[in-house]
């Protein structure tokens, strides 16, 4: 049986022990360090190579996030998923940048951890439901400044959908089957949001959209 080596993150001991308790249902998943503040998370990928890291953003010494970023910038194939009682748009934006796999919020569900840790170590990305919907809030009906003008970007309901499955990790396949529509439907949506905002890829869309300010 295949293995998966987890790093948790996190200042509190019951949190730490909760999600151990999680990750026991699941006898795939071996528990390989814990750490209590960033630098130790960042000493102890290098040192253990987990499969994945479950960090927590609010942590002495180094924080969750810049704790990823680095574990990130050394191994760019790092798995990260961040999970936090923050629901700030700012840190969403930042550890999507950064290159973080997944962010769930504390007080969501068990079950959306779990979904969120097999879909990462599936090499998905993927953002909880409330994690999406912050997302999605800042892409309905926004203004862009970008160099010398002025555009107003507006998305229609399907623009909408297919950007919250970008930000999630599905292919295109995936999301025409979501859907229901064909997957040349789909490739036509996502040529579509690109050209309307002026990006060259899926994560150059999802970075300028996360300049967008709410009208």
């Amino acid at each position: 049986m295949l293995k998966y080596k987890i790093l948790i993150a996190d200042d509190h001991v019951m949190v730490r022990e909760g999600i151990k308790l999680l990750l026991s249902r699941n006898k795939q998943y071996v528990i390989a360090g814990e750490a209590v503040n960033g630098r130790e998370a960042v000493e102890k990928y290098n040192a253990l190579k987990p499969d994945l890291v479950i960090l927590d953003i609010s942590m002495p010494e180094v924080n969750g996030m810049e704790a990823a970023k680095e574990i990130i910038t050394q191994h760019p194939k790092a798995k990260i998923i961040i999970l936090t009682m923050y629901d700030d748009e700012d840190y969403i934006s930042k550890c999507i940048e950064y290159g973080v796999k997944g962010f769930v919020i504390k007080n969501e569900t068990a079950n959306e951890l779990d979904s969120t840790i097999k879909a990462v170590l599936a090499d998905q990305n993927y953002f909880s439901p409330l994690v999406q919907k912050i997302i999605v809030k800042k892409y309905t009906s926004t203004t862009i400044s970008r160099n010398q003008k002025e555009q107003k970007i507006k998305l229609t309901a399907r623009e909408i959908e297919i950007v919250k499955l970008i930000s999630a990790g599905l292919t295109s396949h995936q999301m025409a089957d979501k859907l229901f529509i064909s997957q040349r439907t789909v490739e036509t949506h996502r040529a579509n949001l690109l050209k309307k905002v002026g990006a060259n890829n899926s994560i150059e869309l999802l970075k300028i959209l996360e300049k967008l300010e709410i009208k």
